[in-house]
C-alpha cells in the first residue's frame, strides 16, 4: 500500500476516511478475488465473498482489530469466508477434488499463489483495450475465437492477432514460472 503502514490504513478506516478505505479494496480486491476462487472454483462467487468482506470492514470498522499485517488479516478473512460458505453449501455443492487439494494446502503457497495471480493480473491489464477485451473473452469466459468475432463484430484474424499480441506481451512481463501458471490457470 506504500505509503501508509498497515496500522495508519486501518486508524483512516476506522475514522471514516473512505480514501483510504478506497485504496484498500483497490490494492487488494483483484488477488483477493483469484484467493477466493481456489477455494470455491466460481469467479462471480469469489467476487461476492470478496465484495462482502470490504462491505463488512467498513461497516464494522469502528470495532475492527488487526493483529497482524493487514495483508494476512485480509487473505485470512477471504480464506475462512470462502470455506464458510462451502460449508453452507456442502448439500447443494460436490467439493471437486483440486478444491479439496487447495483445502489442504498450506495457507503460505496459496498466499504465494495469489501473489502470482496477482502479477498475471497486473501485466493483463497493461494490454491495450481491445486486445485486453479479446484475451479476457478468450481465457476467462472461454469464447472460442470465432464467438468472439461474431460478438465484437471483427474478423477472426483479427482476435488470432490481438491473442498473439496479448500472449507476447503478458510473456514479456511475466518469467517462465509464471507464464507456466497463467497457462495452467487459462487453459
Amino acid at each position: 500500500m506504500g505509503e501508509f503502514s498497515d496500522q495508519q490504513i486501518f486508524t483512516r478506516i476506522k475514522e471514516g476516511d473512505e480514501i483510504a478505505f478506497n485504496k484498500l479494496f483497490n490494492a487488494y480486491y483483484v488477488s483477493l478475488c483469484f484467493f477466493s476462487v481456489k477455494f470455491i472454483a466460481d469467479m462471480d462467487l469469489a467476487r461476492s465473498i470478496v465484495q462482502q468482506l470490504f462491505v463488512d470492514i467498513w461497516m464494522k470498522r469502528e470495532n475492527l482489530k488487526v493483529n497482524h499485517s493487514l495483508k494476512s488479516y485480509l487473505y485470512h478473512a477471504v480464506r475462512n469466508k470462502s470455506i464458510d460458505y462451502l460449508r453452507k453449501e456442502k448439500f447443494k455443492t460436490e467439493i471437486t477434488d483440486s478444491i479439496k487439494e487447495t483445502y489442504q494446502a498450506p495457507f503460505s503457497d496459496l498466499l504465494e499463489e495469489a501473489e502470482l495471480n496477482d502479477r498475471i493480473n497486473r501485466s493483463i491489464n497493461k494490454l491495450p483495450e481491445k486486445c485486453r477485451e479479446i484475451f479476457i473473452l478468450c481465457r476467462f469466459d472461454g469464447l472460442k475465437y470465432k464467438q468472439i468475432a461474431n460478438k465484437l463484430n471483427i474478423s477472426v484474424k483479427t482476435v488470432e492477432m490481438q491473442m498473439g499480441i496479448a500472449l507476447k506481451k503478458i510473456r514479456q512481463c511475466l518469467s517462465e514460472k509464471q507464464l507456466a501458471m497463467i497457462l495452467f490457470l487459462f487453459v
